[in-house]
Parts: structure tokens; C-alpha cells; sequence
């Protein structure tokens, strides 16, 4: 029971923040598998959810709180129209894990409105970043958490 418990917590932190997600299922020692559905699943499912039904919920806060002032050009602006120009779906879609998939999404949205081709982008970076994280830490026993917190 507490096996399938800590699947669903897994899942549902990744539909969010993939690297949460992450960082649970190695906090709950899930194994390679286990941790590899939960996971990318979650984050499947979050990429659906944003993709397919984010329309309704821009358009719903268009609606109600609409865009009265001037737009500023800041700093995250130039780097999202750099990232965007530079890179491209498959750049954002690498870069979404890191960030949240509800911002990877909207930045797809921005580029392309062919939701599955997101879609296929989402699952291939998170099935790279998944295996980038789980392979070393369950096959070889290297652990990425204390890698990283040893660079910083």
C-alpha cells in the first residue's frame, strides 16, 4: 500500500514540476522501473493537461483580467525570445523539466499549435532526463543529488 501511495505522490508531482518528481522517487527509493512510469507518466499527463486544456484557461483569464498596460521588455522576455529562436520545440521541450511544464507548454504553444508534435517532444525529453537521473543512480550507484550539490 505505501509502495503504490508514494507511485501516486510521485505522479502527481511530476504532472507539475517534473524534478520534483524525480527527487521523490529516489527520496522513496522506488527502483528503476517504478520510478521510470511514475514519472514520466506524471509527466505525460501534466503535458496533456496543460496542452489540451491550457486554451480554455488562457482564454478564460483573458477574458477576466484583460492586459490594460504596457508591455516591458525584460530580462526573462529576451531570454525566452533567445531560447525560442535559438533552439526551438526541441530546445524548450529540453529545457521544460528544469523549468515547469506548465511554462515549457505555454512556450511550445507560442511556437507551434500541433499539440501532439509537443507532445512527442515532452515525452522524449522526459524519457532523456529520466534516464540521465535513474540509470546512474540504480544501475551504478552514483548519486546524482550529491553530485550536484557538490558543484554548488
Amino acid at each position: 500500500m505505501e509502495e503504490i501511495l508514494s507511485a501516486l505522490l510521485v505522479f502527481g508531482f511530476s504532472t507539475v514540476k517534473f524534478l520534483t518528481g524525480i527527487a521523490a522517487s529516489l527520496g522513496f527509493q522506488q527502483g528503476l522501473i517504478p520510478s521510470y512510469i511514475s514519472t514520466v507518466g506524471g509527466g505525460i499527463l501534466g503535458v496533456f493537461v496543460f496542452t489540451f486544456f491550457g486554451e480554455f484557461v488562457n482564454h478564460w483569464y483573458k477574458r477576466f483580467f484583460p492586459n490594460k498596460e504596457k508591455r516591458i521588455f525584460t530580462g526573462w522576455n529576451r531570454f525566452v525570445v533567445k531560447l525560442r529562436r535559438s533552439f526551438g520545440l526541441p530546445g524548450i521541450a529540453m529545457l521544460t523539466p528544469l523549468l515547469s511544464i506548465p511554462v515549457g507548454i505555454f512556450l511550445s504553444l507560442s511556437l507551434t499549435k500541433n499539440k501532439w508534435r509537443i507532445s512527442l517532444f515532452m515525452l522524449i525529453s522526459f524519457t532523456i532526463w529520466s534516464t540521465i537521473i535513474f540509470v546512474p543512480y540504480y544501475w551504478f550507484g552514483i548519486n546524482i543529488q550529491e553530485l550536484v550539490k557538490a558543484w554548488f
